[in-house]
């Protein structure tokens, strides 16, 4: 491995040195401790939690409900987010429990913390996987579809209660623009996602609340849902273990579409 002089998007790359976060889970509200190690090319982006290592991979996805978890380690999406956003390509991360960190509720101090410990370029070239004819999965609700386009770019609408309809198109500046997005949810809704088991470490440090009269804590950017939706389909879709080219027009999508689509993305590999 030698350190980058430059960013060059043709070649795979980790992370420059070992680091580690912790903080509590949305849900669990227990503390986790994350360990982000290089790892050499081709490897890939993999975990290891208690004792065992596997990777981040779609077919290994065990829930999607209130986030996406795999292999039993809950809300992945924040941190694949920032390694996707970097152009990181291979990394080790481990974790002590169940449920990774949500900080502020966005993908920024994942992204802070990885930039912090550097870009190593490696000596291969990265892996895409293009996006040669139409893909559209649906389930009566929202809807996904991938057209083949030189380059990446996500088109979203979502529609809720309260801040009514809102489209975002993304192609650059996931730093700016993506990763400062936070988690969002109904103020409403929380005693019941706490009745289930969900929700235990929510707080307004960590989420956008929304309520009737709109938003209830001061958002980041004034369409902050539809952005945040971005950043958790460019976390799920870290997941096919390839950059995607293609350009994605998504409505009213969550993490179970997200997922059908990475499932579907991975079998072309």
């Amino acid at each position: 491995m030698s350190p980058s002089n430059g960013p060059n998007p043709d070649n795979q790359k980790t992370i420059g040195k070992v680091f580690s976060l912790s903080g509590i889970g949305i849900h669990s509200g227990k503390n986790c401790e994350i360990i982000f190690r290089p790892a050499p090319a081709d490897s890939g982006i993999y975990f290891i939690y208690n004792g065992k290592k596997f990777p981040a991979r779609a077919d290994l996805v065990s829930g999607t409900s209130r986030g996406t978890s795999i292999a039993g380690i809950q809300v992945v999406e924040h941190a694949l987010a920032a390694i996707n956003g970097l152009g990181i390509d291979n990394i080790e991360i481990e974790v002590s429990s169940a449920e990774l960190p949500v900080f502020d509720g966005s993908a920024l101090p994942y992204l802070q913390a990885l930039k912090a410990a550097g870009m190593v370029e490696l000596g291969k070239q990265k892996k895409y996987l293009t996006i040669n004819s139409p893909i559209e999965i649906n389930d009566g609700s929202g809807s996904l579809k991938i057209l083949p386009f030189n380059g990446f770019k996500i088109n979203f609408m979502i529609e809720f209660p309260y801040i009514g309809r809102q489209e975002f198109c993304y192609s650059e500046g996931f730093e700016d623009q993506i990763a400062p997005a936070r988690t969002f949810g109904l103020f409403d809704e929380l005693e019941k996602l706490k009745r289930r088991g969900l929700a235990k470490g929510a707080s307004l440090d960590n989420a956008l609340a929304i309520g009737k009269a709109g938003y209830l804590n001061p958002p980041r950017f004034k369409d902050e849902p539809v952005r945040h939706k971005i950043l958790d389909l460019i976390g799920d879709l870290s997941l096919v273990g390839r950059q995607v080219k293609g350009e994605i027009f998504a409505k009213k999508s969550g993490h179970k579409l997200n997922i059908e689509l990475s499932r579907r993305l991975l079998a072309l590999c």
